[in-house]
């Protein structure tokens, strides 16, 4: 495609997304308003599935019970472009004093997936719109329970890709540490690998008085917590990023009786696929070791986690160009580092070649942050992704 065209078409683009930003916002608000947990999003799944039938684009439902893939020029020729937008709120009791705050006690979209929601729609309106203007193919998912709860498999469990699978993937998230209408990458590295695990500790409960006849499991415990931060500092290499977390402990009743058990619950964040193998095993390692000095069993069980997020280099970079011709260079911001959180987009990104974008959403009228109570986001955010990803996805889908 010539410059020229390429830059007509982009001038179509923003016309478009300047018609229907008001809508977004609403629809943004609203799912803001309802918000709902993983694998339980049937009024949002309900809501993506009405603005597709106003779109007039067909779609698929039902995957990871609340997933939804929408598919724009099926039959068209070229490569198959998929974009996703996760669409569930977080159990978190919302505090942020907005006109239209959480409705559903408990339930808050603090991770701002409710605006993940309406770029990925917008995108949709956009590709749909174009009509001649685009003639490749897209695919926009729909993804239920990404927080924690492994929808991305979910998904590709129930046959998601079974019809039409992507040729490249695209992801993004909010990110409240960057302005509204820039946008972030990393050329290496976008999120943590993430493992969680859960502990338990077996000792012999007794008499407080009496711990030689006893085998103390709080003791054992206290042990293991102070080994694990210790295979960070001396076992990864000290430019290798790793986060080992125990973020809770209990056990014991009383203060004068030693307990059968102790449980713990902690996580592994690392940022490659080596460091987080060894690290599993030394948590393992020093799971067998405390108890063999402490005569407790340590029995540690590694949870469903997700992997480390990666760019392919090729398509980051076609898809920064992008963000740089739309936005300005100014707005294109290379991040020094990669985030320790996770995000199961891994799920994609491990099977297919991906890019993934974080899109500048701070807020103007406070200081907060993702999973907080009083977390907002500039929904300028809403436009910049929406036409960032729009023109990514007609230039991937012409390239060779």
């Amino acid at each position: 495609m010539s410059p020229s065209a390429t830059s007509e078409i982009a001038r179509k683009i923003d016309a478009i997304v300047d018609d229907i930003n008001d809508q977004l916002i609403d629809i943004r608000r609203d799912l803001h308003r309802h918000p709902e947990l993983g694998f339980q999003e049937q009024r949002t799944s309900a809501k993506i599935q009405s603005h597709l039938d106003d779109l007039g684009i067909s779609y698929s439902s039902g995957f990871g019970k609340t997933g939804v893939a929408a598919i724009i020029n099926p039959a068209a020729a070229g490569r198959l472009i998929g974009i996703r937008g996760d669409i569930d709120a977080l159990p978190i009791t919302e505090e942020s004093g907005l006109p239209f705050a959480s409705e559903n006690k408990g339930v808050m979209h603090a991770c701002g997936h409710d605006a993940h929601t309406a770029i990925a729609l917008g995108v949709a309106a956009v590709l749909a719109r174009l009509g001649d203007n685009f003639k490749g193919r897209a695919m926009v998912l729909f993804q239920p329970a990404e927080e924690g709860l492994g929808g991305a498999r979910a998904m590709l469990a129930d046959g998601v890709f079974d019809k039409h699978k992507p040729d490249i993937m695209l992801g993004y998230h909010n990110w409240p540490l960057l302005p509204g209408g820039s946008v972030g990458w990393h050329p290496e590295v976008s999120f943590a690998s993430s493992d969680p695990f859960d502990v338990t500790v077996s000792g012999l409960s007794g008499h407080g008085a009496h711990p030689h006849l006893s085998v103390d499991p709080i003791v054992a415990a206290a042990q293991f917590i102070s080994q694990v931060q210790n295979i960070v500092s001396r076992e990864i290499a000290p430019l290798n990023a790793a986060v080992v977390t125990i973020g809770k402990i209990e056990g014991g009743t009383a203060r004068n009786q030693i307990p059968d058990t102790v449980t713990l619950q902690g996580a592994i964040r690392t940022h490659s696929e080596d460091v987080r193998t060894a690290s599993k095993e030394a948590i393992t390692r020093i799971a067998e070791g405390v108890g063999t000095a402490t005569r407790t069993k340590i029995n540690v069980e590694f949870l469903q986690g997700v992997g480390v997020v990666k760019s392919d280099p090729a398509i980051l970079e076609q898809v920064v160009t992008t963000a740089r011709n739309i936005l300005g260079d100014e707005q294109v911001i290379c991040l020094p580092q990669g985030s320790m959180g996770s995000e199961d987009f891994a799920e994609f990104s491990s099977r297919i070649p991906s890019a993934h974008l974080r899109i500048g959403s701070k807020a103007t009228d406070r200081a907060t942050m993702l999973h907080r109570s009083n977390f907002d986001l500039d929904e300028t955010c809403i436009a910049t992704a929406v036409r960032v990803i729009a023109n990514a996805a007609l230039r991937l889908s012409s390239s060779d």
